[in-house]
């Protein structure tokens, strides 16, 4: 290894003609966290949760305002780094500076952005600001699509802990102690809410009160609203809920002992050979009543008999749809998205890094997330429109968000060359134009 002045140049032992240094030009490998901040612009997303945050802080002491702080934050974790240890190193990065509109200045570092999580953030008026944020990307995208008939998806997750965590607990259906939080998506995967819960409490703890205010946000924007939720949702109150709201449901129910006698005239072998792909299915419907119901509901059973297999599988689903039960399973069989979108938060953008000791902060941190993850959603939505495949979150990031360019700073203005031969110019061109 050798140095020239303070330097370093290092050369690889397998050949000592090679030379690698430092002391290449101004470069980035994030170059698209600059889209981030166009669509942020564009529709002022991040500048109105910022608006609502009480900052404390002196004036006179203060080098990054509110603003400059939760944009670098949501920026960082929508660019795959999710831990805040991460900006002492991003801070200088010339892609965000930019992003940040410091030009020549440095972001913020770990110790700053670690006190505004849990000094502005993590306070009542901070995580409603976070949900306000949430909601108001919510609404720029449903706008958008003019659409008479929104979907809403809730489900839960687990959150594994490792440590002395505020509200973690045990849960028996993970086997481990975790938080688990709650989503609402829409079935086109909008995030509209989401909520950071203690380990041990149930699925559907909360969800009306997360519902609810959704209903009436949403009421006057749709015809219809439909509501989809696997059986640990299948709650009487749930029920209820909707209908005196008007919302149609799709819920799945456990089976027990009454549907299965119920259904059991159907369950015999199907006759003749199965058809083509194995699968042979029946749909039936039927009227039903729980001990803890106040009245009959429908009931739609779809009954699979796979090729090789002694018994056949049943589901059922509780609704007050009026659509043919055929249709009833296919509806509710859309409720996959927000599946593949709540692991696409995990997996990617690390929304269970709920390493805080306060609750608040976790919560705090998982709506971050969510702000996120909203950036990265809109730019699928407006980049990708009309492609039949929609990419993932971490296509996104690896494809867009991480992109060499030479940052070049000449006659008072910024440029950022990107290589010539970058595949995805198009896209760019439908975000920044």
């Amino acid at each position: 290894m050798h140095f020239i002045g303070e330097r370093e140049t290092i050369r690889p032992k397998f050949d000592q003609s090679i030379s690698i240094d430092f002391q290449g030009a101004t470069i980035t490998s994030d170059a698209g966290v600059l889209l981030y901040r166009e669509v942020d612009e564009r529709y002022g997303f991040l500048e109105t949760v910022a608006s609502k945050l009480q900052d404390r802080r002196s004036a006179s002491h203060t080098d990054h305002s509110v603003l400059d702080l939760l944009r670098q934050r949501v920026y960082q974790m929508a660019s795959g780094y999710e831990d805040c240890n991460d900006a002492d190193t991003l801070r200088v990065d010339p892609a965000l500076r930019l992003a940040l509109g410091k030009g020549h200045e440095r972001g913020s570092s770990q110790p700053t952005l670690c006190r505004f999580e849990n000094e502005i953030l993590a306070t009542e008026a901070g995580l409603k600001a976070l949900e306000a944020g949430i909601a108001t990307f919510a609404d720029a995208l449903l706008a958008g699509r003019n659409k008479k008939r929104i979907i809403l998806d809730v489900d839960s997750t687990n959150d594994p802990v490792h440590g002395e965590q505020e509200n973690a607990s045990f849960n028996g259906y993970y086997k481990e102690k975790c938080y688990h939080p709650l989503f609402c998506f829409t079935g086109h995967g909008d995030i509209l809410a989401a909520r950071l819960r203690p380990g041990h409490v149930a699925s559907c703890d909360g969800v009306m009160g997360m519902l609810a205010p959704l209903f009436e946000r949403y009421r006057s924007w749709f015809k219809q609203m439909w509501l989809r939720a696997d059986a640990a949702f299948a709650a009487p109150e749930l029920y209820e809920l909707c209908e005196s709201q008007h919302v149609t449901y799709f819920i799945r129910l456990r089976s027990n002992s009454v549907l299965k006698e119920i259904i059991l005239p159907h369950l015999g072998p199907p006759p003749g050979p199965y058809p083509e792909g194995g699968v042979e299915v029946k749909v039936i419907e039927f009227t039903y009543r729980a001990d803890t119901w106040s009245k009959p509901r429908r009931v739609v059973c779809k009954i699979e008999w796979h090729l090789g297999e002694l018994f056949p599988r049943v589901g059922f689903i509780v609704t007050n749809s009026r659509l043919e039960a055929k249709d009833v399973i296919l509806v509710y069989n859309g409720r996959a998205e927000i599946e593949a979108r709540i692991k696409e938060g995990k997996n990617t953008l690390r929304w269970d890094k709920t390493s805080c000791h306060s609750f608040a902060a976790n919560q705090a941190r998982l709506l971050l997330g969510c702000l996120a993850y909203g950036l990265i959603h809109l730019i699928r939505e407006i980049a990708f429109l009309g492609e039949a495949v929609r990419p993932s979150a971490e296509w996104i990031i690896r494809r867009l968000i991480k992109v060499g360019a030479r940052v070049v700073y000449h006659a008072r203005r910024w440029h950022v060359h990107v290589a010539s031969a970058f595949p995805l110019i198009r896209h760019y061109r439908l975000l920044l134009t």
